[in-house]
């Protein structure tokens, strides 16, 4: 007998007998279990090349099966391989034509025609268009029909892609920082007989600096990889430099606009996009109302050189805002200069007026005691020809100005 905090426990040598047995039954049922496992295990060890041949057979069959479906069901079709560089005719996005109604495109790439220069508005399909047309050289590649009415494709020994935004801060890697390691492993691994996939380059960093970057890659992919290139940008100076590479072309995604609104039509058209439709978009994500309108009437300004509102505070009794000031773009120092307050005009055009004070006060100085430099820089100013010069040349020319300044 035991005796418990509140209870006793009787036993007999029969009981623990039986207790002594089942202990030895389970300890030997362990033992019976691991020798059974040991012995599967050598089994299967003994005909492991087979089951692994076996299991490459079957995944084949699972790949294959499954890609056949897809062609069956989606009106794939089977591509032809050539050394004419990449011809397709009607391309589609595997993925995205199963969830819209999706445009075909076409997508051509010759040794005489090896970078497209895609331009064309936010949301209107250039990264689907050149995402398909990496798909569609991988899966031709794999063995697999495609995604369009015809297709002809020459091997590629690489695909090389920068999409997207993203950032590694753990590891001290900013979203430009990533974005610029992605483009450097390109532009060291890329060669002639590569596909690169370029989804915007340089939009992480100053203006100025990112069309510089975009523009240097450009000209690097072209003269030296001489790699198939799509590459999409918003920098619309690149559409200039890419009519003066001789195996490059500009293409565009087609957008029509009618009583202020605009339809993406998805086509691939030929030739540069002229707008890229942002303050559109932000309508479209639901930005606010006062900031969608604000960003037109900014826009508008700085299109046709007029002077902008600074608004800096609450409205007041008069309609304008207490602290606004106007302030007008200057082209030489690339910022703003301040004008007149809002409000210190009357009627209509206050703003326009202040720009054309602005700009009279910086361009028309008398010429009393006026240092030859300077009316030499405002002579070569006016007589500059700011349309029909490239934007790379013409900011050489403004350093150029602003250094003759400074010595001066």
């Amino acid at each position: 007998m035991k005796t418990l905090k509140n209870s006793r426990r009787y036993t007999t040598e029969d009981l623990d007998e039986r207790e002594r047995e089942l202990l030895r039954l389970e300890e030997r049922r362990a033992e019976l279990e691991s020798e059974a496992f040991e012995e599967l295990c050598g089994t299967v060890a003994a005909a492991a090349e087979v089951l692994q041949d076996a299991g490459r057979a079957l995944a084949r069959i699972d790949v294959a099966g499954a890609l056949a479906v897809h062609a069956v069901r989606q009106d794939w079709t089977r591509p032809a391989f050539g050394e004419g560089g990449i011809d397709i005719e009607a391309g589609r996005h595997p993925v995205v034509e199963g969830t819209t109604e999706f445009v075909p495109n076409d997508t051509r790439l010759f040794e005489e025609r090896s970078l497209l220069l895609v331009t064309g508005p936010n949301m209107s399909g250039k990264s689907t268009y050149m995402r398909q047309t990496a798909l569609i050289v991988l899966l031709a590649q794999i063995g697999s029909f495609v995604p369009a009415r015809a297709a002809d494709i020459e091997p590629v020994d690489g695909i090389f892609t920068r999409v997207g935004a993203l950032d590694e801060l753990a590891q001290g890697r900013s979203t430009f920082m990533v974005e610029m390691s992605e483009l450097s492993n390109i532009l060291h691994s890329a060669t002639e007989d590569s596909l690169v996939v370029l989804d915007e380059v340089g939009r992480g960093t100053a203006t100025y600096d990112g069309i510089s970057i975009a523009w240097a890659a450009t000209e690097y992919l072209h003269n030296r990889i001489k790699a198939r290139t799509l590459f999409a940008t918003h920098y619309h100076e690149l559409t200039e430099l890419v009519d003066r590479l001789g195996r490059a072309a500009n293409v565009h995604i087609a957008a029509e606009e009618r009583d202020g609104e605009v339809t993406f039509l998805h086509a691939i058209q030929e030739g540069a996009a002229d707008r890229s439709y942002g303050v559109h978009v932000a309508e479209l994500a639901g930005v606010p109302d006062p900031v969608v309108s604000r960003s037109n009437d900014v826009l508008s300004n700085l299109r046709e050189e007029k002077a902008i509102e600074a608004r800096g505070g609450e409205p007041d009794g008069s309609g304008s805002e207490s602290g606004s000031q106007q302030v007008v773009f200057d082209l030489g120092t690339g910022g703003f200069e301040r004008g007149e307050p809002a409000g210190g005009g009357s009627g209509d055009g206050v703003g326009e007026r202040a720009g054309e004070k602005s700009t009279e006060a910086a361009t028309e100085p008398t010429a009393e005691g006026i240092d030859p430099t300077e009316r030499a820089v405002l002579e070569e100013l006016r007589d500059a020809d700011l349309e029909g010069t490239a934007p790379i040349d013409l900011l050489g020319e403004i350093r150029s100005w602003k250094e003759r300044l400074e010595e001066s």
